[in-house]
């Protein structure tokens, strides 16, 4: 028989099989932190961007703004609405998606809803309102400080 055939014998493939599935099972945890960490970062940028526009939509038509969940009593990950309530009716002026399954959002206890006054400030609630934010092993906190300023992390001071 001629041994000069090309071509890996069964016990090699069985071997660079076994190394490739090693290193794909420390790649996965990673990548999933990674994946997991992105986005919660853009969920909680997502956030910010709608209170941002809430304020400044108070400070430029005059009106008093609300961020709240659209639905009443829905979890704030839900559907969030940003409404001009001055007008009557009320007039949605944007309407911010969902976050993933699995992202969690607390407020203070009572609060309900965020408002911006024609200044800028918050209407409502008359205290700093911290939100935290969890998805998985990943929390970020947005802070609305009562003059309207938000801030990720760290506090209104």
């Amino acid at each position: 028989m001629d041994r000069g055939t090309k071509g890996f014998t069964l016990i090699e493939l069985l071997v660079a099989l076994a190394i490739f599935l090693i290193l794909i099972t420390l790649a996965v945890p990673a990548f999933t932190s990674s994946v997991q960490s992105t986005r919660a970062d853009t969920e909680i940028g997502d956030l910010r961007r709608a209170l941002s526009f809430a304020r400044l939509e108070a400070i430029d038509r005059s009106i008093t703004t609300q961020v709240m969940p659209k639905e009443v009593g829905a979890a704030w990950s839900d559907l969030l609405t940003v409404t001009d309530i001055t007008s009557k009716p009320p007039v949605v002026l944007r309407i911010v998606p969902a976050m993933s399954s699995g992202a969690n959002l607390t407020l203070p206890s009572g609060v309900t809803a965020i408002s911006f006054n024609n200044l800028g400030g918050l209407a409502t609630p008359a205290t700093a309102v911290a939100i935290s934010y969890v998805l998985g092993a990943q929390s970020r906190t947005l802070n609305v400080c009562l003059n309207g300023r938000i801030q990720l992390g760290g506090n209104c001071g």
